[in-house]
């Protein structure tokens, strides 16, 4: 970090919108001082059923929804699916919610809007968010959702884990074409090797009777032999982007992104197939075949998210999220995050608190606390970083970010992981967990060759259990890792509670500039050995 952030300034930075039952906020957020929301959105929304009406939203409860937090499947008022299709075109089974298929049916009514009144609202089926639309529940910012949205689904299941989301976004990719991939829907087209930094890229092969469009979303990816040595592996890089020009004489696509890595194809390479493609959308997600797009210009504010977490599984770009409160296992998870913004968001997880993974970048993440609470009944426990950021997420920003694992929490789990870089993170860090994990923080190599973790910038604020080994790792033994280059850390060991074993430990990293330590009894051992900043002790490994 380029200036030393104080104890006092951390927690500061970490205060986060308080609502009942979740975290109290460490310190209050001045609104003012935070930057505008992305591009195509306005401070003026509107926070009552009359405002919202004027300003043309579908109200939930003009389509049907009750929110008085009952229980109403249509089975309740209908005889046959039929009957229920009739009045709520998208609902699956009479065992449907009725608030559900209500909010569902005000989100397919094609305005700009869907304003949520104050109330508990249950819902059994994923809501399909449009592209180019708002979700706002009542009140004003910075205070409290009182609109909840209650996921009804038990979550035991990998099944409900990848379509029982609160939201599913979805639905807006512009452009499909036949695909040749087996077991993913993608029409891929090979392209001329990549350089980084490159707005442009080369197709080998022609695309298909439909011509891509200026403002078309695709995604540039390298993709990887689905087994290697009986391993499965990820993709090497992966980055949605958007198209601002295409020549279909010379096959050219001009790119609104500069493209991070450098990908030449290679044949002699085992990992790789076809070298790096272009990848266009033909409306199916692996083996589950639920929608796979990328949502645009989205706005999502103002709810109580209750039961199912708040997760975009296929991606947004140009998002707004902000005053939610989200309770699940994956308090927050984005598949791809692409110019977008998330503030001022709390609540609870039980395995994931926020999870930045395949192509996310170019992203604020502001004022976001979460607390550790056991699984809910008749769900399971899952061994997983609170905040796991990786897999081709880059340039993200993540700041005042606020992590609590309680004692009773025995999964192995690190307070955060970062295993990509351009990431700077600033935030409080408190691991009393009971696993075996015996770190609260690492930098660790992803396996993507293309974007090994480097250049990172980390402030943190660190509680532990006693008997903890370090309270963080740069590097981690590994026979494909990439050494972490250029972290720069900013670290703060709160005097509370018993110290851990040492500060940190360097195991593979280069360049690892440690700006400051603070705390109790701090060591810091290096691999090679080197010199560790002053206050600390070198320790030769």
């Amino acid at each position: 970090m380029g200036t030393e952030l104080s104890r006092r300034e951390v927690l500061l930075a970490v205060g986060g919108l308080a609502g009942a039952g979740m975290l109290a906020a460490t310190g209050s957020a001045d609104a003012a001082s935070l930057p505008a929301p992305p591009s195509g959105f306005s401070a003026g929304t509107p926070t009552t059923v009359a405002s919202a009406r004027q300003a043309g939203y579908a109200v939930v409860t003009d389509f049907g929804a009750v929110g008085d937090g009952g229980s109403r499947p249509l089975s309740t008022r209908y005889a046959t699916l039929a009957d229920a299709q009739r009045a709520f075109p998208a609902a699956r089974s009479l065992s449907d919610e009725l608030d559900g298929a209500a909010i569902q049916k005000a989100t397919d009514s094609g305005r700009a809007g869907v304003f949520y009144p104050a109330g508990t609202y249950l819902h059994s089926q994923a809501i399909v968010v449009r592209a180019h639309q708002r979700h706002l529940g009542a009140g004003a910012a910075g205070v409290s959702p009182t609109a909840v949205l209650r996921n009804v689904r038990t979550r035991s299941t990998d099944y409900d884990f990848a379509q029982a989301h609160s939201f599913q976004i979805g639905d807006i990719h512009p452009a499909a074409f036949a695909t040749g991939q087996a077991g993913i829907s993608w029409a891929t087209r090979t392209l001329a090797p990549i350089t980084a930094g490159a707005t442009s890229v080369r197709l080998t092969q022609a695309l298909g009777s439909v011509p891509l469009k200026v403002g078309d979303v695709v995604m540039v990816r390298c993709d990887n032999d689905p087994m290697v040595n009986r391993e499965a592996v990820i993709y090497d890089a992966q980055q949605w982007n958007r198209v601002t020009s295409y020549n279909a004489g010379t096959g050219v696509v001009g790119l609104e992104l500069p493209v991070p890595w450098t990908i030449v194809a290679s044949s002699g390479d085992p990992t790789v197939l076809d070298g790096p493609t272009l990848c266009v959308n033909d409306g199916a997600d692996y083996f589950m075949r639920c929608p796979w797009s990328l949502c645009q210009d989205i706005e999502v504010g103002r709810l109580w998210l209750d039961s199912a977490g708040f997760t975009a599984r296929n991606g947004v770009w140009r998002g707004w999220f902000h005053d939610l409160v989200v309770v699940g296992e994956n308090m927050l998870g984005f598949n791809a995050l692409v110019l977008s913004t998330i503030e001022r968001v709390n609540g609870r997880f039980s395995s994931r608190m926020i999870e930045l993974k395949h192509s996310g970048h170019t992203s604020t993440v502001r004022e976001v606390s979460g607390t550790w609470a056991p699984p809910a009944a008749n769900s399971v426990g899952v061994d997983a970083d609170a905040v796991d950021i990786g897999e081709q997420c880059y340039g993200l920003t993540l700041t005042g970010i606020q992590v609590t694992i309680s004692s009773a929490d025995t999964a192995n789990r690190r307070a955060l992981n970062i295993s990509t870089g351009k990431v700077s993170f600033s935030g409080a860090l408190t691991h009393q967990g009971s696993g075996p994990q015996q770190a609260v923080w690492a930098i660790v190599d992803s396996q993507a060759p293309a974007n090994p973790p480097r250049d990172l910038s980390l402030a943190l604020l660190v509680r532990t259990r006693p008997g903890m080994y370090a309270y963080g790792v740069v590097g981690w033994p590994d026979p494909r890792t990439s050494d972490p280059v250029g972290v720069t850390l900013n670290l703060d060991q709160a005097s509370s509670g018993a110290p851990a074993g040492q500060g940190f430990h360097v195991a593979t990293g280069r360049d690892v500039r440690v700006t400051r330590i603070v705390g109790d009894r701090t060591t810091a051992s290096w691999t090679p050995p080197g010199q560790a900043p002053s206050g600390c002790t070198s320790v030769q490994v």
